[in-house]
C-alpha cells in the first residue's frame, strides 16, 4: 500500500484517529462544528509507597463545576510526552526531578472550559514518589492559575467515599488495580 502511495492508520479510538489525521494535515470537524479544539495531553499519576495519589482541584470558570485530576497538561507543538510532563510538573507542583515511569492509561473526553469546547486525548504515566508539598508558583497560564483551587494527597478509600468529582470517574478502582497488579502490559482505557 505504501509503495503505491496509500497511508494506513491503526484505529485505536476516535480521539487518536483525529490526532493521527491532523498529523497528516487532515482537519476533521465533528458534526460540522469547527469550534472543537483538539488537544493532546500527558498526566502523571503520582503514587506514594503508602498508596496515596496527588490530585489537584480546579473550578471551571463559567459553570463553577469543580473537579479533581492528576497533574499534567497539553503538549506544545512537537514536544515529547516526557518533556511535556516535566514542564507541566514543574509549573504545577514546583518540581521536575521525578523519574517518569511507564505509560499506564489513556483517556479521551470532550469538555467545556471557559466557553471553549475541547476534545482531549490524555496519556497517563506512573510517577512513583515520596509524599511532598506541591507548590504552584511558576505556572505561566493565568487561566490555569485562576482555576486552580488546591492540591491533596488521596487514598483509594478516601476517593471511594467522597462526593467530589474525579477525573477519570473510576479513579479509585484504577488506582486499586495498579497498586495490586503493578503497571499494565497494555494501556488501559480509563473511560470518562
Amino acid at each position: 500500500a505504501r509503495h503505491i502511495g496509500m497511508v494506513g492508520l491503526h484505529f485505536r479510538g476516535p480521539g487518536q484517529l483525529l490526532q493521527d489525521l491532523e498529523e497528516l494535515g487532515i482537519s476533521v470537524a465533528e458534526g460540522g462544528d469547527s469550534r472543537v479544539e483538539r488537544r493532546r495531553a500527558v498526566r502523571a499519576l503520582m503514587l506514594t509507597p503508602d498508596g496515596e495519589v496527588l490530585l489537584m482541584k480546579a473550578q471551571e470558570p463559567k459553570s463553577g463545576r469543580e473537579v479533581w485530576f492528576a497533574p499534567g497538561g497539553g503538549r506544545e507543538g512537537d514536544e515529547s510526552a516526557e518533556a511535556c510532563l516535566r514542564r507541566e510538573l514543574a509549573e504545577e507542583t514546583g518540581r521536575s526531578d521525578f523519574s517518569i515511569g511507564p505509560a499506564i492509561w489513556t483517556r479521551e473526553h470532550t469538555f467545556d472550559w471557559g466557553g471553549r469546547v475541547i476534545s482531549q486525548m490524555e496519556i497517563y504515566h506512573l510517577v512513583e514518589t515520596e509524599r511532598f508539598d506541591p507548590v504552584m508558583e511558576d505556572n505561566p497560564s493565568q487561566v490555569e492559575a485562576d482555576a486552580f483551587l488546591e492540591f491533596r494527597w488521596w487514598t483509594v478509600e478516601q476517593i471511594e467515599v467522597s462526593d467530589e468529582l474525579f477525573a477519570p470517574r473510576r479513579l479509585a478502582a484504577l488506582v486499586e488495580d495498579l497498586a495490586a497488579a503493578g503497571p499494565p502490559a497494555e494501556l488501559v482505557d480509563t473511560g470518562v
